[in-house]
Formats: structure tokens, sequence, C-alpha cells
């Protein structure tokens, strides 16, 4: 489930909305909900809660080129960025504390969709790979701090196109030095892939 799955009107004290989950109002409706149907035994052993999060649809932790006002930052802006994405970052520590006071300690708590994405379009996202490496770097040490189980978007797309950068993990771990080979398909766009049965062309 994704956080900004509920309107305004049904959530606590939510009189704006605010997708980048810094507002508890949505996490506290999904840990009434754990709460009531899951036992104190089943969330401390086996039970996960899973709540998606990406900064990429949430303006005040998104980054364009251009910064404001499409973006809370702009990918130039390495002062303005590191406090905007440390600030953002502390999504974990604000689920795991709002769960916490509606179910209790010991939650396994798990974000099962994340990137280094900072914007819902590669028009304006930042694509360059300090910011990314910013932005993965991030929050992974938030959720690290948060004891928050973090699983990224995909671990490859090799047709995403301009997507890659920041939605591919192979494709970020190559553009940061980790892995040897990019994510790349076996095909091109424009290549023909003969059908089975097809004749060979004979034609010169």
């Amino acid at each position: 489930v994704h956080e900004s799955l509920f309107p305004n009107e049904i959530l606590p004290n939510y009189k704006e909305k605010v997708d980048f989950g810094l507002h508890p109002g949505s996490l506290q409706v999904f840990g009434a909900w754990w709460r009531a149907t899951t036992s104190h035994d089943e969330r401390s052993s086996w039970a996960v809660l899973d709540i998606h999060h990406y900064h990429a649809w949430g303006l005040a932790c998104a980054g364009t080129v251009e910064g404001a006002p499409t973006g809370g930052y702009a990918c130039s802006d390495v002062a303005g960025k590191t406090v905007v994405l440390a600030g953002c970052a502390q999504w974990a520590s604000v689920y795991r504390s709002t769960l916490e006071k509606e179910c209790g300690q010991g939650l396994k708590l798990a974000s099962a969709e994340f990137s280094a994405s900072t914007h819902h379009s590669v028009r304006h996202a930042c694509n360059d790979v300090s910011t990314l490496k910013m932005s993965f770097d991030m929050q992974v040490a938030g959720a690290e701090d948060a004891d928050v189980e973090l699983f990224w978007w995909s671990y490859k797309m090799p047709y995403g196109g301009a997507f890659r950068r920041a939605w591919s993990f192979k494709h970020l771990m190559y553009l940061l030095g980790v892995l040897p080979q990019p994510d790349e398909g076996t095909f091109h766009c424009g290549d023909h892939i003969p059908p089975h049965g097809e004749p060979k062309d004979s034609s010169g």
C-alpha cells in the first residue's frame, strides 16, 4: 500500500495532503488497521507491515532541474538538496514512531518500493550521479536508523530508457561504479525480431 491512498477528509489532523510521508495522518490510519487486524505476537514475530514510499511523488521532497516551484530543490543546489533530502529521509523514523504509538514496540516494518528518483517526470528529474547517490544513501541510512527494511523498485529494467538511472538498481549500481555493466537490453528500438517460421529474405 502507498501512504497517499487516503483522501484528506478521513485522515486525523490532516488539513493538507502531504504525500512525502512526514505528516503521520495516513500512517495513523494504517496503524489502527494493523492493530485491529493482527495480534501483538503476530506483529512481533512474523507479520510485516509494508508501506511504499517515494520522494518522486511529493513536491516537498522532489528535486528538479529547474527547482521551485516544480520541486523542493534544484539538482545543482548542493546545500539545498542536502537539507531537503536529509529531512525527507526522516520518513522512516516517522513511520516507525507513528506505528509504535498505535501498535506497540517490536514491529516488523518494511517499505518494499523505493527508488533514487527525485521526480516522477524524467523531463524534470535530477539525473546526475551525485544527486541520485545522495537520494539513495540518505534513504538507506534513514531506514537503517529506524529499522525499516527497504526493497528497491526493480533490480533491472533494460528497456526503461531514461528512467533506468533512478529506477533500475542494476543501472544505478553501474553508475556508482559498483557493477561493471549497465542495465541494457538484448534488443534495441527498431530491431526486427523475426517470428518463428518467417521466411528468410533472399533478395541480394
